[in-house]
């Protein structure tokens, strides 16, 4: 009952595309910069109605039921393990870009080299992201540092997330790179799963995540990906990138 009432509410709240996506689009082969791409309030490709975000990444556990508080326990274990390098790491992963996400892997990319990579990769994120917006403001999960313990938390230092922690934006980011990025470079699939894995992992040692709200950002990511991939358009303009995408990573 309580996931029929979640689903409910998101597809309530799902936003038809509007009668400027087709100025959208043109903006966004032409004209598109980062800047743009991130105040963008609506879809482009996908419809919010058809993709049932909800139904992906279903609810986290219970507050103080014995999975909560395994999870707990867990993450409070590896943070107090980390080590000044993997934390070193892990906060240069809290930004979520192409490019950070790149940079744990041995690629030749290089920022703001590959212009029409870069935006496409942005537009996508942005695309999922408002999916996400959707969601986040259905769910109210505390994140790991947040909760009250005889022993708390210590998140790595420098800025901390606000916002529910479920799902993971950062896992949802990571897995439609990987999944984008495998549909033009598939030699590379084994690589770009370390990859997420990694990514993920950062924010378990950082303390900023539940496993659960990994595994959850992984399923939407990737289902975003697909969805985004069965899109005529965006499909064009992929094939469109991909001669650059695969420069980029040095692939023939």
């Amino acid at each position: 009952m309580r996931a029929a009432r979640f689903r409910q509410a998101l597809l309530r709240q799902t936003s038809l595309r509007p009668a400027l996506a087709g100025l959208g689009l043109a903006l966004s082969l032409g004209l598109a910069t980062p800047a743009a791409a991130q105040q963008r309030p609506y879809l482009l490709w996908l419809d919010g109605a058809k993709l049932d975000v909800a139904q992906i990444i279903g609810l986290p556990p219970a507050q103080n039921s014995p999975e909560a508080k395994a999870e707990f326990e867990q993450v409070q274990q590896i943070t107090l393990n980390r080590t000044p390098e993997r934390e070193r790491q892990a906060i240069a992963d809290q930004r979520q870009a192409l490019v950070n996400f790149l940079n744990g892997m041995d690629t030749n990319y290089v920022d703001n080299t590959h212009r029409e990579v870069r935006l496409l990769f942005r537009e996508a994120q942005v695309e999922l992201s408002i999916l996400l917006k959707s969601v986040n403001r259905l769910t109210n999960r505390q994140r790991p540092f947040q909760l009250w313990a005889k022993t708390r938390v210590k998140p790595c230092p420098g800025a901390r997330p606000t916002g529910t922690s479920f799902p993971s934006a950062h896992a949802a980011t990571a897995a439609l790179y990987a999944e984008l990025l495998k549909a033009a470079v598939p030699e590379l699939s084994d690589k770009l799963d370390e990859r997420v894995k990694s990514y993920d992992e950062s924010r378990l040692v950082c303390g900023f995540h539940f496993p659960t709200d990994l595994v959850a950002g992984d399923k939407v990511g990737r289902a975003v990906a697909k969805a985004l991939l069965a899109d005529r358009a965006f499909k064009a303009r992929f094939d469109e990138t991909m001669p650059e995408i695969k420069v980029a990573f040095g692939v023939k």
